[in-house]
């Protein structure tokens, strides 16, 4: 199928590809872009049935893993944001030779707890967001808006950006792509081959500190924790975080 995809090319630059989070498309990325784009070569996809792209056939992993390879340069560094992370890490898993790094932001690798994985969002939570959803999908994107930002740094400038963004998301299958937040990818991370760079807020709300640490030690590679940033570093702490990028592209990518 085809993804909404955008180029903005960097002759002679590396390739980065951005994939977002649930809820919301690539214009989340806007106000980074002008730094980013200075540098790299940009790929930015709608996640299957989010944004503008048309779900895929039935939403499974599988299938979204192919529309994202098949929308992606052939090798680049991917960077996923929340649920756009577990999905780079998947695409990593599946063609190693097409992804060259990976650079996650508040991205877990198993979102809601397990028994063996207390670091998460409580089932009866998601659950309960789950219901909400079915029932009122505007009212409940706009409070997912609110968890991302509150009590972060900026949080109030960030939450107005967000909103600012809303009235242009016409998701395809919303409460079929929250459910990809159910995914397990903790085997996938650990495996990972590629570099990688891992970047938490310290006062997420989505996700807990604790999974910053749980993620160190799955990988065996240090994690960044950006102080007073919530689910959104890259917004929150712009400066910083291109900063990291930048060093990581550099030092462990070329």
């Amino acid at each position: 199928m085809s993804l909404y995809t955008q180029h903005i090319p960097n002759p002679g630059m590396p390739e980065l590809v951005l994939l977002h989070g649930w809820g919301m498309s690539s214009d989340v990325w806007q106000p980074v872009l002008p730094q980013l784009a200075s540098r790299y070569s940009l790929t930015l996809i709608d996640l299957p049935g989010l944004g503008r792209s048309a779900r895929t056939a039935s939403c499974h992993l599988a299938e979204i893993i192919d529309a994202l390879l098949t929308a992606a340069p052939e090798q680049a560094c991917w960077l996923g944001w929340s649920l756009g992370g577990q999905l780079a890490v998947e695409c990593a898993t599946q063609a190693p030779d097409r992804v060259k790094g990976i650079i996650t932001v508040a991205s877990s690798p198993c979102f809601v707890e397990r028994d063996d994985w207390q670091c998460a969002m409580q089932e009866a939570v998601f659950a309960g967001f789950e219901s909400a959803l079915l029932e009122n999908p505007k009212k409940t994107l706009s409070r997912f808006m609110m968890l991302q930002t509150q009590g972060a740094e900026a949080g109030r400038e960030n939450l107005k950006f967000l909103r600012a963004l809303q009235p242009n998301l016409e998701h395809a299958a919303l409460s079929e792509t929250l459910q990809l937040l159910r995914l397990d990818s903790r085997g996938q991370l650990a495996g990972l081959q590629q570099p990688i760079m891992q970047i938490f807020g310290e006062r997420d709300q989505l996700i807990p500190q604790s999974a910053a640490q749980a993620c160190a030690e799955l990988t065996g590679r240090f994690v960044q924790l950006y102080s007073g940033a919530g689910h959104l570093p890259f917004l929150s702490h712009p400066e910083m975080f291109c900063s990291d990028l930048q060093q990581f592209m550099e030092s462990s990518v070329g």
